[in-house]
Order: C-alpha cells, then sequence, then structure tokens
C-alpha cells in the first residue's frame, strides 16, 4: 500500500519497501526479522508498509535493525539504502504538502546515488537492479496527486540547477 485513507502518501513508504527488500535479501519472514531486531511484528510490518516511518524512529533502533539485518545475511547494499531511504520519505512528504525541499536537499545525503535511484523509484518506478529481485516495477507513490506532482517539477528543476552548479565547479 503506498497512501493512507486520505490518499496522502504513507510517510515511510520509501523506506519500507528498502527494508522489505533487505528483510527478503536474507530469506527473513516478518517474525524472525522482529526477534532478531528486538522488536514487534506490528512494528516491522508498519515500517515496511510506510505506515510508520523510519524517518522518525529513535536512531539506536534503526541502528539495531541494520545490525540484525546484517547479521542474519542481508544484502549489505539494501540495509546501507535504509538512511537514504528514510531521507528519500521525508522530501516525498515535504512535496505532497507542498512544503519547500530546498533545505533537505542541502543534506550531503540527498547528493549520493543512492538517494536519486532511490527517489526515482518512488516517483517514476524506476527500480534500481538491486532490487530487482524483491520489488515491483512501480512508483512508490502516487505522483498523479496535484501538488506532489507539482512538488516534483520543481525537485526536478532544482535538481537539474544543483547539477549544473555542481558542473561549472
Amino acid at each position: 500500500m503506498t497512501t493512507s485513507a486520505t490518499g496522502a502518501p504513507h510517510p515511510g513508504v520509501v523506506a519500507g519497501a528498502v527494508l522489505r527488500a533487505a528483510r527478503l535479501s536474507a530469506g527473513l519472514g516478518v517474525a524472525q526479522l522482529a526477534a532478531a531486531a528486538d522488536t514487534d511484528e506490528v512494528t516491522v510490518r508498519a515500517w515496511e508498509d510506510g505506515s510508520k516511518s523510519l524517518a522518525v524512529a529513535p536512531y539506536s533502533q534503526v541502528e539495531q535493525l541494520k545490525t540484525a539485518l546484517l547479521a542474519e545475511g542481508s544484502d549489505p547494499r539494501l540495509v546501507a539504502d535504509l538512511d537514504a531511504a528514510a531521507w528519500c520519505d521525508l522530501v516525498v512528504g515535504a512535496l505532497a504538502s507542498a512544503s519547500n525541499v530546498t533545505f533537505l536537499l542541502a543534506d550531503p545525503v540527498a547528493c549520493e546515488d543512492g538517494f536519486r535511484e532511490l527517489l526515482a523509484w518512488s516517483l517514476a518506478g524506476t527500480v534500481p537492479s538491486r532490487y530487482g529481485p524483491y520489488a515491483d516495477a512501480r512508483p512508490l507513490v502516487n505522483a498523479a496527486d496535484a501538488t506532489l506532482a507539482a512538488g516534483v517539477v520543481q525537485l526536478v528543476d532544482l535538481i537539474r540547477r544543483l547539477g549544473g552548479n555542481a558542473a561549472a565547479r
């Protein structure tokens, strides 16, 4: 599920998709991951469906989750993407509420290739190849919403301008 009952994107849909892929890459069930990460199944399911955002989870809990995933054999590339995915969720949420995302894109995580790939997946359905076995080729959020679509246009324009500035340096 990518939207709430109101039609707004779930606050953690990108990190949820990344978490699900990391869990599946280790061949873990939800109960197994919950036990390994010392949390409950309801929390893991809420993170995975995006209804509960990893971006606002306590740092220690996210680190414990990442440690458990790695210990259980998850693809380390997917686990490493969790931070960028949580940041994508913040950007998508800001776009959906017509907020300015400039300050979010000023963070170094927004310059990482993984962030750009996850953002493209969330908005356009372009699944990064490392997620192929674990994800459907579809956008994670419904960009048909006029507010979100307008925000995406602004975001693309801003990224182009930032990219042009970086190339000029």
